[in-house]
């Protein structure tokens, strides 16, 4: 099989954390299928004319993937006219880069304006298109999107939702129920697995005595993540208990009104910023963690929360998205918070330090969300 994927979520050794679960699912395919030859061409959106990024190169081990990279043109302030832009840019780096490539399917996460332009640029191929969330949560309130988006999931072969959630929401909004197909990403339980949690931290050179509690956020610094409240309610433990410290690993745009807001709060000396880090050192990181938080407002299945239950650590979360398909099946709703309360926040992770699950158990039934099981949805969907 001839596959071809498109996305601007794509990772490069500036941006390796960009796109991380679609550049593991092309690996893990390959595993499954040897024969499966891949291309790539990944985007960057950028105002002006189309064309290559020739600076940017894959990650060491992605080269198998063939990736090429492209600037697709977009216009800030007329967002429902760019999947229009993004077909010019993907026609342009189609015949650039694909030569005598001719794909039997494609692969497209991002709805839009990705999928949507990918679908005409190759109006005759079966296109897999792919729902990653907020193409999903904000662009269905927004009409010209909201249109392109439905006669794209008309023209799909199929549409993947990362969460029965999103496939809810998809078909609620009018899409054929029939192409829909809710397939959750992968966890990795040879890296994301329980270790001891000292020893962890002494990996880490962590200054958290043995008895100390560690909570973990691992995620971008945006609005949507509501950090906000994740602090407030941490401020609300610290002060009845003070053993414990937050680390957040990320990056992003809020980081100062984050370490401010954790000033005014008076837990500036309990909170670690621990900026980006490659998978194996957040797995070293949940494994040093009694718990790991997050406060969305909204979601589709984050990779963290399966990261987490892999680690056999329980997952504090606001009760948003499909993260309740992942945490109720496997130890139940008490660590979900139903609504942006502080004090419920804090009394679910002071639960979660108290009475964690068995972190064996967890790690067991995370199991079943292996990547290579993923991918084998993903290539029974695409046969």
């Amino acid at each position: 099989m001839k596959l071809l994927f498109v996305s601007n979520l794509f990772p490069d050794q500036r941006e390796p954390w960009r796109g991380l679960d679609n550049v593991t699912l092309l690996h893990a395919l390959r595993q499954q299928e040897p024969g499966l030859d891949i291309r790539v061409l990944a985007f960057r959106p950028a105002p002006g004319l189309p064309g290559p990024v020739p600076l940017l190169r894959p990650r060491p081990g992605d080269e198998v993937l063939s990736p090429s990279y492209h600037k697709a043109a977009y216009l800030p302030k007329f967002g429902g006219w760019n999947h229009r832009l993004f077909a010019r840019s993907l026609a342009r780096a189609k015949k650039a880069a694909l030569g005598g490539f001719q794909p039997e399917v494609i692969l497209a996460p991002w709805l839009f304006p990705d999928a949507c332009a990918a679908s005409a640029c190759f109006p005759q191929v079966p296109l897999v298109a792919v729902a990653q969330g907020s193409d999903v949560h904000q662009y269905l309130s927004q009409p010209m999107r909201r249109r392109a988006i439905l006669e794209l999931c008309d023209r799909a072969w199929g549409i993947v939702t990362r969460s029965q959630d999103l496939q809810r929401r998809l078909t609620a909004a009018g899409a054929d129920g029939s192409k829909v197909h809710a397939i959750y990403n992968g966890v990795h339980p040879g890296i994301f697995h329980p270790a001891p949690r000292q020893t962890a931290r002494e990996q880490l050179q962590l200054q958290i005595p043995a008895q100390g509690r560690l909570a973990l956020f691992v995620g971008n610094f945006l609005p949507v993540k509501g950090i906000d409240l994740l602090l407030e309610a941490f401020a609300l433990v610290h002060q009845r208990r003070g053993d414990l410290t937050l680390a957040l690993i990320g990056s992003g745009p809020l980081e100062q009104s984050l370490k401010q807001r954790a000033a005014e709060l008076g837990v500036s000396d309990r909170l670690l910023f621990a900026g980006r880090q490659p998978p194996q050192v957040v797995a070293r990181w949940m494994q040093a963690a009694n718990a790991v938080c997050l406060s969305s407002h909204n979601e589709g299945v984050p990779n963290v929360v399966l990261e987490a239950v892999s680690s056999g650590r329980p997952m504090v979360s606001t009760d948003v998205g499909g993260i309740a398909e992942i945490i109720e099946p496997l130890m139940s709703r008490r660590f979900l918070v139903p609504s942006r309360d502080p004090a419920a926040y804090a009394a679910a992770l002071t639960d979660a330090l108290d009475h964690p699950p068995d972190e064996q158990e967890l790690h067991q039934k995370a199991l079943h969300y292996s990547w290579e099981n993923c991918a084998q949805a993903y290539l029974a969907l695409m046969r």
